[in-house]
Parts: structure tokens; sequence; C-alpha cells
């Protein structure tokens, strides 16, 4: 009796442990890029009484602008001018900007979204956006039940159902919490023969599978040992990154179109120094609202006020206080970033020539700018970094060796002589020279993903 009670005690322990939502709202904005912070943002600003935008103040007019308004006759183009009047375009050029019709790329986010959102009810939907929000770079939930049920109030089973759903989601293996899960959850999707035997291979043989026992999975599994092979290759042929390299809008048969991505950090180099520059959601341009602000300050002074408007006043504006926080605070961390990348990695900023990359991981940087590392994974992952040359790469590239070599690779086949094209086994001794000791079969997986041919096929194109 006396330990039951112990034990539920120590359950309601557990379910007390609340997570402050002031914590996840400033998780959730740090990990946001440039173009979904300025959605939030305008969001916010529709929901929520009390934020405002400052009013800008306006430039001056142009002696042109005013010509158009009081005498527009003078800006036509006289007809006696032919030349000019063929060459100018026809009919409204301020209509006529056929960028507005290109598809934009969406992002992973809402691509999850797109698919989440219409399968839960109402009540449930902001659930629903928590969990994508908790989904990190490479597709894995980052939150636990627990976590999300005490965030949202839901109950566990509810969020368990939601996750069931998230999972089911494109691309394969997106929500899992563990690499076994999200191979797991790729298998259930996949049409393969062998994707039974490999999911138990997954589940019940996992040491044998690493330690490449097929004879031993056979015996056990009573199994042909070529089919144990093949349930080999296949979960090799696996994704365990699901989000990693996510790209929207890409139809089958075509090449992707190259968008255009906005950086959210700035790198610029001045004779003083270096600039850095965070783009977007600069909470100097918002503000309070000024009745707003006015009750506020009554309400906390102790004034009388009707009960109902007292609660909506500290509600609104205690949320756009919340909000100027977090953009302060993925300010702040974005700045961090910027500036230790320019002390750690200024040769590489600089130049863009990716040989002077030095060794970086996120734990590392976290730990010298006093950061925890998943604030400064949320800071990175899906953002983007314009260096002095003008170029703008992904955060990935400081902290995957991977990323590194393959660029390097790259470089190395651009420079070559089109006439003596480089061989895979030229370019391992190459890079084995600067100091990365890669094997010729890596330097042909890297140039298949980047989409050059072989050298024989290079010589004779």
């Amino acid at each position: 009796m006396r330990q039951d009670f112990r034990q539920r005690q120590q359950a309601d322990t557990r379910l007390q442990t609340r997570v402050d939502p002031r914590v996840i709202m400033k998780s959730q904005v740090v990990q946001l890029a440039v173009p979904e912070l300025m959605q939030a943002i305008e969001l916010e600003l529709q929901e929520n009484p009390a934020l405002e935008r400052l009013e800008e103040e306006a430039e001056p007019l142009t002696e042109e602008q005013i010509l158009r308004t009081v005498a527009p006759q003078e800006l036509k183009v006289s007809r006696d001018d032919q030349e000019l009047w063929r060459c100018l375009p026809k009919g409204d050029a301020e209509q006529n900007d056929w960028l507005d019709l290109a598809v934009a790329p969406i992002s992973a986010i809402e691509h999850l979204r797109a698919q989440l959102l219409p399968m839960l009810d109402a009540e449930l939907r902001p659930l629903g956006e928590l969990l994508i929000g908790s989904v990190d770079e490479n597709g894995y939930l980052s939150c636990s039940v627990e976590e999300a049920a005490l965030a949202t109030g839901r109950a566990m089973e509810e969020v368990q159902a939601a996750i069931r759903l998230l999972q089911t989601c494109d691309p394969s293996g997106v929500g899992a919490t563990s690499v076994v899960e999200c191979l797991q959850i790729q298998l259930r999707d996949s049409e393969d023969p062998l994707a039974p035997l490999a999911q138990r291979i997954l589940s019940r043989h996992m040491d044998e599978f690493v330690a490449k026992k097929s004879r031993t999975i056979s015996r056990k599994c009573k199994v042909a040992q070529d089919l144990v092979e093949d349930a080999f290759d296949l979960i090799r042929s696996l994704n365990p990154y699901p989000l990693q390299g996510f790209h929207g809008n890409v139809t089958h048969g075509t090449a992707p179109r190259v968008a255009q991505v906005t950086p959210d950090v700035v790198l610029t180099k001045l004779e003083t120094g270096w600039k850095i520059e965070v783009l977007g959601g600069d909470p100097a341009s918002l503000t309070i609202n000024r009745e707003y602000g006015r009750r506020y300050h009554r309400i906390r002074s102790g004034e009388p006020m009707d009960g109902d408007e007292a609660a909506h006043v500290l509600e609104y504006v205690q949320r756009a206080h919340t909000f100027l926080d977090c953009l302060s605070n993925r300010r702040t961390t974005m700045l961090k970033v910027g500036e230790y990348l320019t002390n750690k990695q200024e040769s590489f900023i600089t130049t863009g020539r990716y040989s002077f990359l030095r060794p970086l991981t996120r734990s590392q940087m976290a730990a010298d700018i006093g950061l925890h590392e998943s604030t400064v994974s949320r800071a990175t992952a899906g953002k983007f970094v314009q260096i002095a040359t003008g170029e703008v790469v992904s955060f990935e590239v400081f902290f995957k060796p991977a990323l590194r070599v393959q660029k390097l690779v790259e470089e190395i086949l651009e420079s070559e002589d089109p006439n003596e094209p480089l061989s895979d086994e030229e370019v391992s001794q190459i890079l084995a020279k600067r100091g990365f000791n890669i094997a010729r079969r890596t330097v042909n997986k890297y140039r298949s993903q980047l989409r050059l041919l072989s050298s024989r096929a290079r010589r004779s194109a």
C-alpha cells in the first residue's frame, strides 16, 4: 500500500513538471529562416492588437512622381521618337511582372504542415504545429510525448496519435525519434518483398546487422543467407536523414530549379573589421500599441479596471512582450554565430575557397559562445549565410566535413585541363596532398552526387 502511494506520488511529481511556453516559443522562433520569420511576424501583427509596426518615415517624393500626378502628359513619349517608342515594353510594365507567377519553393516545415494539419481536428492543430516545429533539420522529432502533452494541454494518447499521423507524411521516415525507427517507417511504406525481413533484422538482430553477421541472422531467422544479404542491401539503401537536403517543388523527370536563397546572416569585410548583419525580424521595427501600453501600466500600478478588459490587456501585452523578447533572442543568437564564424573561419569567409575551411562542430561552437548545443543547432539548421565574396552558402558547410570535401572535388574538377581530365584516383591524390585522405570510390560518389561525368566521358565531350 505504502509502495503504491509512493509510486503515485512520483508519477504526480513527474506530471507536474511543465515546460515554460516562453522557452518553447524562443526555440521555435530561433529556428525560423527569414521567409518563415517574416510570415510569423505578419501573423502575430494580425492576431495581436497590442503589437504594431513602427511607422517608417516616408521618403521624399521625386520629380517624376510629382509629374506623374499633376502632369502625366509630360512623361509620355512623343510619337515622333519612333526608335524609343519601338523599344518600350508593351502594356503596363508594372503589371507584367512575370516573377510573380513563378512557383516559390516550399520549405520542409510548409511541406509537413500541408500534409499533417488537414488530417487533424481543429482543436488538435496547435499540437500539430508544435510537433512540426519540433522536427529537426534531419527529420527527427526532438520533443517527447510528455513534453508535447504538457505544452499543449492535450492527453498523451492524442499526442501519440498525432505523431503516428506525422510519421505517415512525406518524406518517408520523418517524425521518427531514432535511426532504427526512421528506417522501420521507410520499410513499412516499402513495397519491396524483403521489407518484412529487413524490419525483423532491425528490431531483433541489430547487433548482428552492424557486425555484418549475415550467416548468424540466416540461421536464427531460418532463411537463405542470400536473402539476408539482400535485406542488408535494402536497409543500406534507406535514408537515415529524410529531411536533409529537402527541396520542394521538384517535378519528376526535370532538373530541379535553383531557387534564390535568402541569407539569414550577411558577413561583410570592411577596412575596420567585420560587419555582421542579421536579416529579418528586427524587434526595433515593432512596438507595443500606445493605448494598450497605457492601460497595461494602469493595471500594474493597481488602478481598478473591469475584469474582462484587464484580462484582455494583460494577455495580449504580455504576449507581445514575449514575442519581442523571442525576436531579440534570435537576433542575439545569430549575431553570436556570425561573430564566431568570422573568427574561426575568416580565411574561407574572405575568399570562398573551401580548402580554407577548418574542422568545426556545433558542440564546439556552443561551448565556445556559451550556448546549448540544441540552440546552436536550431539557429543554424536550414539557414544560409552570405560570405564576403557574395556567395550564399548553407551553415551546414561549416559543420559537415563531407560537404567540405564535396566542394573541394567540385573546385578541382572545375579547374582541370579540359584536354586532360582528371581521373577519380588523381583527384584522390590531390586531396591527399591537401590533407584529406579520401578513397577513390568516395571521390566517385561525390562526383556522381554533383552530376559530373567520368574522366573518359568528359574527355569525349
